[in-house]
């Protein structure tokens, strides 16, 4: 009978900390754009493997960082896929574009290139001013922000052997502070980088 009693007195308590009337809010998923990318040519392949990211960014959220160290993180939005894996997924569809070299995510059997990727900064600069924090109030000031991406990239040889090696960035202006304003411009940054990089392959002088 006493046990009787402790296991109703358990299920009213559990009971009372189930709220079942409360709805979660609807999760956007977020993709890096890139193009349906068409190979024209066999040779070399780019091996292009996981990128290495600053570890606030490794998370599913989409994470708003300023340049001051502030971080916000959207539970709402996430990546479609982690970030140390969609930025070389993309990047190598862009060169695939732009120069008709076939790109891949994993090592080639034959010779290839590899194109080992290293994000530093994926973030939102303010110019100093009243706005300078990603967290004031929108509408409170003309909105100066700009999405910044500084990408480091070293090509090398399937030997090791070093090709060329550079650090590129990119800033594009934000409508308002979104994830999905700044998806956007973070897309047309990537673009912009990787087209700087297909000019330093090898084979892309010939390959249009």
């Amino acid at each position: 009978m006493k046990s009787r009693v402790l296991l109703l007195g358990l299920s009213a308590l559990l009971t009372g900390c189930i709220i079942f009337d409360k709805k979660s809010e609807a999760v956007t998923f977020h993709q890096l754009a890139s193009p349906a990318a068409v190979t024209t040519r066999a040779a070399p392949i780019l091996f292009v493997p996981r990128a290495i990211i600053p570890s606030a960014l490794r998370r599913p959220n989409v994470v708003l960082i300023d340049d001051t160290g502030w971080v916000r993180i959207e539970d709402a939005h996430r990546w479609i896929a982690p970030l140390d894996r969609a930025i070389p997924e993309a990047v190598g569809r862009h060169l695939t574009s732009l120069t008709g070299l076939p790109s891949s995510t994993q090592s080639p059997a034959e010779e290839h290139l590899v194109l080992l990727l290293t994000v530093d900064k994926m973030e939102v600069f303010t110019p100093a001013g009243p706005e300078r924090s990603i967290f004031s109030i929108p509408g409170t000031a003309p909105n100066t922000d700009t999405a910044t991406l500084q990408l480091t990239f070293r090509l090398e040889k399937s030997d090791g052997t070093l090709v060329t090696a550079k650090t590129l960035s990119q800033s594009r202006p934000l409508k308002e502070r979104t994830p999905t304003e700044f998806e956007k411009a973070q897309s047309a940054n990537l673009a912009a980088i990787s087209a700087e990089i297909a000019k330093l392959l090898p084979a892309a002088s010939s390959s249009k």
